[in-house]
């Protein structure tokens, strides 16, 4: 599906999805990695020069440590060892790749991972943050774990200004109407 004749193109694109899959990344923020700013010794992301010129350290998970990992030693492979201010992401011919060839590639391949859209004509790469947005949201809920206090910490780690920029990703998806309605009749009873 991804014409790549060394390869690079399709293993960049596998490795960033997967990324903005597993952190909630906006798409533009893994583009700008550089090889400096991933930590994989403590699995931290410095996030750099974003939406409104804010900074933030972003933890990933040993799982996104390993993948990066893999990618960092085989990308090396291809086009050789870089220095620390080197861009982390490559595309075809070892050339740093940009959000256009990302957002181009996804275009091509969003029907083969079965994404359905919610609300817009087709799934977008910013709809990856909405998932991990109201996923977190869900998984406290069923826990129990206050949302209201710990929005903070999501919106601190989604490199929002305000908690209320937060709110504006979660959306009434079946499994939170769900859960809401559930809340509502543990407090106020009901069928």
């Amino acid at each position: 599906m991804l014409y790549s004749p060394d390869g690079i193109r399709a293993k960049t694109i596998e490795t960033i999805i997967g990324l903005l899959w597993s952190t909630g990344l906006r798409p533009s923020e893994p583009i700008h990695l550089i090889i400096s700013d991933v930590d994989l010794h403590n699995g931290i992301l410095h996030i750099r020069n974003t939406k409104f010129s804010k900074e933030r350290f972003v933890p990933i998970t040993e799982s996104v440590v390993q993948k990066l990992t893999d990618y960092k030693s085989w990308i090396e492979s291809k086009i050789g060892i870089r220095s620390l201010d080197d861009a982390f992401f490559y595309n075809t011919g070892g050339t740093p790749i940009n959000l256009r060839s990302v957002e181009d590639a996804f275009k091509l391949i969003r029907r083969c991972i079965n994404a359905e859209p919610v609300g817009y004509k087709n799934v977008r790469l910013y709809d990856f943050r909405h998932t991990m947005a109201c996923n977190t949201i869900q998984r406290w809920t069923v826990r129990g774990i206050d949302v209201n206090t710990n929005l903070y910490v999501l919106s601190t780690y989604l490199g929002h200004v305000k908690p209320a920029d937060t709110y504006w990703y979660l959306s009434a998806t079946p499994g939170m109407l769900v859960l809401g309605c559930s809340k509502y009749e543990e407090m106020f009873g009901g069928d």
